[in-house]
């Protein structure tokens, strides 16, 4: 079985075209001379091909079936993996930097000890001498050809003289679909470029990730403990990128704007238009935002009851249906709608495969199907049952299912087509898997449909020169939105034009805030990981990064959890937040310039290299060679890196007249205050740092969270020792009191301000009618003019941003105190106007 076999784009040309000869004058069979084994990756495949080879002919062993001519056994996902360092060369035995860089000449391969009495079982019958064929029938995929490759390598040591290999490669699990696998068996020679992608895959991330791990480890150890530090070739450029945005949302700094709203009579019919400009020279078109609060008050004064001029025009535009999906898609539309993860996805989609037979292979990046598909299509689609199968049938009736580029595309595909349904109906699902099967359906039928009409109008009023901008939009014709329920659920009109002037009735300036970057979810995630951490939002753009992603389809889910296993980032709601354990990781890798541990960019690099190899365009060897140098540069890295080698004056610096150090993770004045960039998940800022070290306190501040991910807000402060401390709620004989800022509405005492939040003289007396009032509510700083407007009995302007504790979700409210207790009063609901029956003229 060969396994390091270099071939080149002419050599590929030649083995395609012999085993194209092979299969076409001889139908492959899963029997040869001799017995068959047939080797699936789990249990209930094995059961599933044995109900297609004839059930009543096998008798059933402890770990496999066996008929006359055929064997039927299975693995339980990898069985055998590459040894640990110590069990390679004793040397490895220890964690220091001493044995580093690990670079064995030769990979062993140990069994996993939880699956070690299945793998003796299972070889016993790959020794069996009248076994003469044995047959690949894991995962169509790298990771599939690796479970099998590695046992088989494992069990034989090497010598697999007097076997002959070949590979079933399954598009679903239907009867049909495993019979036809049957008869089109790959070639053992067919499968060398993919084994060695997938050896190429295992022993770089054993390279990268053992060596990585044992230097940062010996590294973070040096300074007391053992802080055992984990890494990965793909694990940790994806962190980075989880990072860095973590990063722009920490030197965000908010920018108050105000957008301006009129309401217009236009000879007895009323709309609402919003103010907007052109920058021309930003090139946006349409600029709805004033950063001048000046500039808002003039339109409005300007405006305010005026007459003005209406133009509109009206103009056709269409919605098309998206792709077909692919692992990454169907994750990240999950991911969305129902907040599923990519893990949970992925084992749904493998249900529906597997167990189900209901849909086909799952871990697929192609979004298309073979150009002489269309015969399957039309007989799937007449098999879909229920609410969708009107609409399958009207794709057939109105001959909707046509051979174009965008689901019929050969040069799209490369192991594996598109996730769609094979026409078997599941039954018994649950909640979960039929809302992931109901999508996978959908789109099926409705990437075959005609697009959604509609009719936008657009009616720019002017007024004193000042323009605003009124947009209606109505579903003319729903096409393939009628599959998602969508008939006119989105439309957005607007009333008859009658004549073109308009008065305009009322204008209002409305404050806010930009926003900072948001948070990573995991579909949001999903993207910049198949593009390598660029934002890539067109799909045809985002197809031609797939080749440079980090990991795979198959594996993207799994690398999510490890970074939420390693702690180094969690799940809050449907965002992915990185711990300080991962800011420490990422800016020491940065400042050793490893670029190998966080350069998403270089690892979609070595993705694509991978993905040369499966296709015979690029040599084992050479990638190999280049992952070692690679490593070896980490390791001299990591070997050089001294943070004190990195300290320099602080830009700020002095501070209270004592200088200010900064090293890559924290600051150091010269009388010995030492305070990390990082302290409780939250990266301070250079003016929360300057005013820590002036007033020795801060806060409270927002954004800390504790181990197991909770978000809190605290007061810093630097305590008689010069160590940083946390000051939360403080108690009645604790608190320092500052200047008295109003009277408490419940008993008249002085209400003071403090560390933390406000409170009356009479809770530092510990009596009933005592109030205290936090600074820092749901994750929003309350003004200090609210807090005035509470004890005056008024109720406070509107905060937005409150964020829930129970749902992570964030609202606007308005604060009222009674009795001395916060509540919450809420805005009216935003009037949404009538629809009118009649739709806009041209």
């Amino acid at each position: 079985m060969a396994t390091t076999k270099t071939t080149t784009k002419a050599t590929t040309k030649t083995t395609t075209k012999k085993t194209a000869t092979k299969t076409a004058t001889k139908a492959a069979k899963p029997v040869a001379e001799g017995k068959t084994l047939i080797i699936a990756e789990k249990p209930s495949v094995a059961a599933d091909l044995v109900k297609v080879l004839g059930a009543k002919t096998f008798k059933k062993e402890t770990a496999y079936y066996e008929s006359d001519t055929t064997i039927v056994s299975h693995a339980i996902g990898h069985l055998v993996g590459i040894a640990d360092p110590k069990d390679i060369d004793e040397r490895y035995k220890a964690w220091d930097m001493k044995t580093l860089p690990m670079l064995p000449e030769k990979f062993p391969l140990v069994a996993l000890p939880t699956t070690r009495s299945h793998l003796s079982a299972l070889g016993k019958l790959i020794k069996r001498k009248d076994v003469t064929t044995i047959i690949n029938a894991c995962d169509a995929g790298r990771e599939g050809e690796l479970i099998f490759y590695y046992i088989v390598d494992y069990i034989l040591k090497g010598n697999f003289k007097g076997k002959t290999f070949k590979r079933l490669w399954m598009q679903s699990m239907t009867p049909a679909a495993i019979k036809d696998a049957f008869e089109h068996l790959r070639t053992e020679e067919d499968m060398v470029n993919l084994r060695n992608a997938a050896l190429c895959r295992s022993e770089a991330d054993w390279l990268v990730g053992m060596n990585g791990s044992r230097g940062l480890t010996a590294y973070n150890s040096s300074m007391g403990g053992f802080q055992i530090t984990p890494c990965g070739r793909v694990q940790t450029p994806t962190l980075a990128i989880i990072v860095k945005r973590e990063e722009e949302r920490n030197r965000f700094v908010p920018q108050k704007f105000w957008t301006i709203e009129a309401s217009f009579d236009n000879s007895g019919a009323g709309y609402q238009g919003k103010w907007f400009t052109v920058d021309k020279e930003n090139g946006k078109d349409r600029v709805k935002q004033i950063f001048d609060e000046a500039r808002a008050q003039e339109i409005l004064a300007k405006c305010k009851g005026k007459k003005g001029s209406i133009e509109e025009t009206t103009a056709p535009s269409q919605q098309k249906c998206g792709q077909l999906y692919d692992l990454t898609t169907l994750q990240r539309e999950a991911n969305n709608r129902f907040g599923f993860s990519a893990k949970t996805t992925l084992s749904i989609a493998q249900s529906l495969y597997e167990h189900y037979k209901a849909t086909t292979y799952p871990r697929t990046d192609s979004r298309c199907l073979p150009e002489d598909y269309v015969a399957p299509v039309k007989a799937t689609l007449g098999k879909i049952e229920g609410p969708l199968a009107k609409f399958a049938q009207e794709a057939l009736d109105k001959n909707y299912v046509k051979r174009t580029p965008k689901v019929f595309d050969n040069s799209k595909i490369s192991d594996h087509f598109a996730i769609i349904p094979t026409g078997v109906v599941p039954k018994g699902l649950s909640e979960a898997e039929e809302k992931i099967y109901t999508m996978i359906c959908q789109r099926f039928i409705a990437v075959f449909f005609p697009p959604a009409q509609y009719l936008n109008t657009t009616r720019i009023t002017t007024v004193e020169n000042e323009t605003f901008i009124t947009e209606g939009k109505i579903l003319v014709d729903p096409g393939f939105k009628a599959i998602y329920g969508k008939e006119s659920d989105e439309e957005s009109n607007i009333p008859q034009l009658n004549g073109n002037t308009a008065k305009m009735l009322e204008i209002d300036a409305k404050e806010d805030f930009t926003k900072p970057p948001a948070h990573y979810t995991e579909s949001t995630l999903l993207s910049m990981m198949e593009s390598a951490g660029k934002l890539v939002e067109d799909d045809e753009l985002r197809d031609a990064m797939k080749e440079r992603g980090l990991g795979t389809p198959a594996t993207r889910a799994a690398i999510i959890e490890k970074l939420v296993s390693d702690k180094y980032v969690i799940r809050d709601g449907k965002e992915m937040i990185p711990t300080a354990k991962a800011f420490d990781l990422i800016k020491v890798l940065s400042a050793m310039n490893c670029e190998a541990l966080t350069s998403p960019e270089l690892t979609g690099e070595w993705e694509y290299k991978m993905d040369l190899i499966s296709k015979g365009k690029e040599s084992r060897e050479a990638f190999m060679s280049g992952i070692v140098e690679m490593t070896k540069t980490m390791v001299k890295n990591i070997k050089g890196f001294k943070e004190d080698d990195t300290e320099n004056e602080a830009s700020f610096s002095p501070v209270n007249g004592k200088k200010v150090f900064e090293t890559v993770s924290r600051y150091r004045t010269e009388d010995g205050i030492v305070i990390r960039k990082i302290v409780g998940g939250k990266h301070l800022t250079e003016s929360e740092i300057i005013e820590l070290l002036t007033k020795r306190k801060i806060g409270p501040l927002t954004g800390f969270r504790s181990k197991k991910g909770a978000e809190f807000s605290a007061v810093l402060t630097i305590n008689d020792e010069n160590k940083i401390e946390f000051v939360f709620d403080e108690k009645p004989e604790e608190i320092e009191l500052g200047e008295v800022i109003g009277k408490s509405p419940v008993d008249g005492s002085d209400v003071y301000e403090t560390l933390t939040g406000y409170v009356s003289e009479s809770y530092v007396k510990k009596e009933p009618s005592g109030i205290t009032l936090p600074k820092i509510l749901l994750g929003k700083e309350l003004p200090l003019d609210d807090i005035k407007k509470l004890l005056a009995g008024e109720k406070t302007s509107l905060i937005k941003g409150f964020r829930s504790n129970k749902t992570r979700r964030l609202f606007d409210a308005y604060l009222t105190l009674v009795k001395g207790k916060l509540k919450f009063e809420f805005p009216p609901r935003e009037f949404k106007p009538r629809r009118f029956a009649k739709k806009t003229s041209g």
